[in-house]
């Protein structure tokens, strides 16, 4: 058996070979429109075109529905094919050959012989479930996860062995292929190798394209952790993973709205119980990574954690992550004594749904949390209630945080001046690593695109350009494209197919279609859309110096020269 040996450069000659127009002809009809050509978009209902192709540059977009890409991006969304099946199609299309490799053959990387050998240890633990009763079978039967549910989310058992999958897999990979894949590790005296997971329920986790790359090990026997997730691997890297992202993606885009839990078995229930969008953080802290990932398919998210205290805390400290990364917070709260998986048992997945429909905003679950009170309050645990709220409302966008700002002064029964000075300056804000990467949640998405627009049609003045930062970008796909054709630029003319090959995920793919079509790009208001972001970004630059300049740990004369070159900078701005 053979299969098709894509790289970037066959890639780019099939997209340049192509003729987007004609490849999309053959499913809705095409009228030329100036440079593009238009037509009713396939992908969803209307009366009125709104269905662009730019032949020139390659790609496609609906300003209706909102959906664009490139031919292969077509191809996979009308033909339900795999991409590199929509790249074998389009090929045979135009004519082209493509270079095919042998399974026999040794692998390309080292990275796909690591998701090899992970899909087969994920298949070893599964079939380990199903053998004699043991600790799992008795831990799944008393939690009623279903026998359906056990193969569907492809649960598994790692028996009570020093070397399970040593034995099982060692025969085919070796010991360094099983340390790297995080499923073995070394004896101390150096004699040898034992498994890392052992009688301990396994829960595998996929990448965002469904790919086992690591896994979750439930004790069964009482013993530290109770959760032991894969170590850091060259495919595995919990900070920027999500688990079940890869079956709830489609249905958080199509209904602009993430659910976040804490718990696998959280997740699990309510995903299989038909509750649609549902992502968990594993049980760990939620880092900016994995906020960012979120937003690359929603801008609102609702937190649903546990009910206990350790839940609700949980729940307000993963706000401001959440919130930098451009995301509208908001809370359902399942009560005390439930977490999500009780209480979708106890009230069923309509009184969830519907719940979840009625989510409160963050604000108002973190003042009923910290200050359930406020009358008995005296001023001092009114200021130490302020100081808590303080980052939460610092990391909002502007007319949001000002509206939160009023709501905490009305409910802690304080002048609104008290508030928003604790909040308005850049020393309260949350220096979190999106945020000093210019993941400001108060960017303007829509800004940030007419800029991108602008630059990719080479509408912006020479000098404004020159002025432009990768960090001024506070959506990450914006941040995408915009390095990608700044590194194109620099090495002289853009060449599109080029561009597009280079961005690797859909969703940038899909942004540089749309900027490509942007309808009106107005010079006039390009200064009114980068000082902001020129601004926001010289204010978090300046706190990120003003703590290494405290910290005392690295040479301070050039972060003074640097503090005191963007002070004038952004004086410069606030003149203009």
């Amino acid at each position: 058996m053979s299969f098709i040996d894509l790289n970037d450069t066959i890639i780019a000659q099939v997209r340049e070979a192509a003729d987007i127009v004609d490849v999309i002809s053959q499913v809705t009809p095409l009228k030329a429109a100036g440079r593009s050509h238009k037509g009713l978009c396939p992908f969803h209902r209307e009366k009125t075109p709104s269905f662009n192709v730019d032949r020139s540059r390659g790609f496609f977009h609906c300003f209706g529905c909102g959906v664009g890409g490139d031919v292969f991006k077509f191809v996979m969304l009308t033909e339900r094919f795999t991409f590199p099946e929509a790249v074998e199609y389009v090929a045979n299309r135009v004519g082209m050959t493509l270079p095919r490799r042998s399974t026999t053959k040794t692998r390309d990387t080292d990275k796909e012989e690591l998701l090899e050998l992970l899909e087969e240890a994920s298949s070893a633990f599964h079939q380990s479930l199903g053998w004699t009763p043991n600790t799992a079978q008795a831990y799944l039967d008393k939690r009623g996860v279903s026998a359906e549910v056990r193969s569907k989310y492809g649960l598994g058992y790692a028996p009570d062995s020093w070397d399970y999958l040593l034995t099982r897999l060692g025969r085919k990979y070796s010991t360094e292929k099983l340390e790297k894949a995080g499923l073995i590790l070394p004896r101390k005296g150096g004699s040898g190798f034992y498994d890392r997971f052992r009688n301990r329920l396994i829960i595998p986790i996929h990448s965002e394209a469904g790919t086992v790359i690591g896994f979750g090990g439930r004790t069964l026997d009482g013993s530290d952790p109770k959760y032991l997730n894969s170590p850091e691997s060259p495919v595995f890297n919990k900070s920027q993973l999500l688990y079940n992202l890869h079956r709830s993606k489609q249905n958080i885009r199509r209904l602009d709205r993430a659910i976040l839990v804490e718990g696998y078995f959280d997740c699990i229930s309510l995903d299989d119980a038909g509750v649609p969008g549902v992502v968990a953080s594993m049980g760990t802290s939620l880092t900016p990574g994995q906020a960012s990932l979120v937003a690359r398919y929603t801008r609102r998210i609702v937190v649903c954690y546990d009910g206990d205290d350790a839940g609700r805390n949980a729940t307000l400290k993963a706000a401001p992550v959440l919130l930098a990364s451009g995301l509208h917070v908001e809370v359902f709260n399942v009560g005390r004594g439930h977490d999500p998986d009780t209480f979708i048992r106890e009230f069923g997945v309509d009184r969830y749904i519907e719940e979840i429909s009625n989510s409160k905003p963050l604000i108002d679950f973190a003042l009923e949390t910290w200050a359930p009170d406020p009358s008995t309050m005296s001023s001092a645990a009114k200021e130490e209630k302020l100081a808590a709220l303080a980052p939460i409302l610092a990391s909002m966008s502007g007319v949001s945080r000002n509206d939160a700002a009023q709501k905490t002064a009305d409910w802690l029964r304080l002048r609104f001046e008290t508030v928003w000075d604790r909040v308005k300056g850049p020393s309260t804000a949350v220096a979190t690593p999106s945020r000093l990467a210019g993941g400001n949640s108060s960017r303007n998405t829509s800004g940030e695109k007419h800029l991108l627009a602008a630059l990719v049609q080479d509408s912006v003045p020479a000098a404004l350009a020159a002025r432009i930062r990768e960090e001024f970008f506070g959506d990450p796909r914006c941040r995408a494209v915009f390095h990608e054709w700044a590194a194109l630029r620099e090495a002289g003319e853009i060449d599109f197919n080029e561009l597009g090959t280079r961005l690797r995920g859909e969703d940038e793919n899909a942004l540089l279609a749309e900027v490509v079509h942007w309808p009106e790009i107005i010079p006039d208001q390009l200064e009114q859309i980068v000082a902001p972001m020129e601004r926001a970004w010289i204010e978090a630059r300046l706190d990120d110096l003003q703590r290494r300049i405290q910290a005392g740990e690295e040479p301070i004369e050039p972060l003074f020269s640097e503090k005191m070159e963007l002070t004038k900078r952004f004086r410069d701005i606030v003149r203009r």
